[in-house]
């Protein structure tokens, strides 16, 4: 049972994700609703943070987690949809970190050889899900409880979009150059 601990918790954010992504979309509605998503999204970023963690301090890599920690990291940014809908973040640095998550699928998917989490991509996430939790938690609420911090709302939207878009760009030129261009030079 203890081995498969980092795998029930990539389990958890496969199933929670979908059910977030749609409570997102009514949490203007409803401050309860709204502090439930704020609680479900920190359970959920935990998960990511604790399933890699726990797997390697214990040693229980293992093929499930190989496969679909990735994906679920994958299914955690759509998050970001219901954030752009809402004006939260402009589209642009949303789409880079699609573009950057789904070329760096694909060229792990094409290498001859298993590729690890780079340093870039580890920071890309402790950026992107951060921020992602921020603007869930500045979303404007129908009589919200954290109505006080919304002048935050236009800081974040263009300091945190500029930040989202840097080190979407940083880590996948990173992955593409370790990849595709030490690849090529050997």
């Amino acid at each position: 049972m203890k081995n498969q601990i980092p795998n029930i918790l990539t389990t958890t954010r496969l199933i929670l994700t979908p059910p977030l992504l749609i409570l997102l979309y009514f949490a203007q509605t409803s401050p309860k609703i709204h502090l439930l998503v704020i609680f479900l999204v920190l359970v959920v970023c935990l998960t990511d943070c604790l399933d890699g963690w726990y797997a390697r301090k214990f040693n229980c890599i293992s093929d499930f987690g190989k496969t679909y920690d990735p994906l679920a990291d994958k299914w955690l940014t759509t998050l970001y949809l219901p954030l752009v809908a809402m004006s939260m973040i402009h589209f642009i640095p949303v789409a880079l970190l699609f573009l950057k998550d789904i070329t760096s699928t694909h060229l792990r998917s094409v290498s001859s050889k298993p590729i690890p989490a780079k340093l870039s991509g580890r920071i890309k996430t402790a950026v992107s899900l951060p921020l992602m939790c921020i603007f869930i938690f500045l979303m404007p609420v129908e009589n919200g409880n954290f109505e006080i911090f919304h002048f935050l709302n236009g800081f974040f939207y263009w300091i945190g979009g500029i930040l989202l878009s840097l080190v979407c760009i940083w880590s996948g030129i990173d992955y593409h150059y370790q990849i595709v261009i030490k690849k090529t030079s050997k």
